[in-house]
């Protein structure tokens, strides 16, 4: 019977010990967001810079390309052009200036580095680019 007394104290002090313990703390986890995609334009650099692009008519204009999906083109005579664009690979281009529906391009690049933007919607609509600075 002593034997049975002190297994049941035992016991009971066992599991009055069980109920004072502190909860473990579950451990928090931070997991790391990737790293943004940067877009790559045909020469493989980063699409983001400051391009001269000459239009099918013959018009010089600086286009200043933006990592937030926006650009600015200035034309010679000063008129300032803002858009949007996006690219899903380096051999193409698509882009909307303001109010306007969105176009895209596919691009090839020669040894110079001066490359050929061909409108998808038009095959008669060339355009050139070269990279001014990135």
């Amino acid at each position: 019977m002593k034997k049975f007394a002190f297994l049941a104290v035992f016991a009971l002090a066992a599991c009055g010990e069980a109920e004072t313990e502190e909860p473990m703390m579950e451990e928090e986890v931070v997991v790391a967001e990737p790293a943004a995609e940067v877009a790559m334009a045909a020469d493989g650099m980063p699409m983001a810079g400051t391009f001269e692009v000459t239009n099918a008519e013959g018009e010089t204009y600086t286009q200043v390309v933006s990592d937030d999906g926006t650009y600015t083109s200035t034309r010679a005579d000063g008129t300032v052009t803002n858009g949007t664009w996006t690219s899903e690979r380096p051999d193409q281009w698509c882009g909307a200036d303001e109010g306007e529906e969105v176009e895209c391009a596919t691009e090839t690049i020669d040894a110079d580095g001066v490359w050929t933007s061909v409108s998808d919607n038009d095959p008669e609509d060339v355009s050139t680019v070269v990279r001014v600075d990135s």
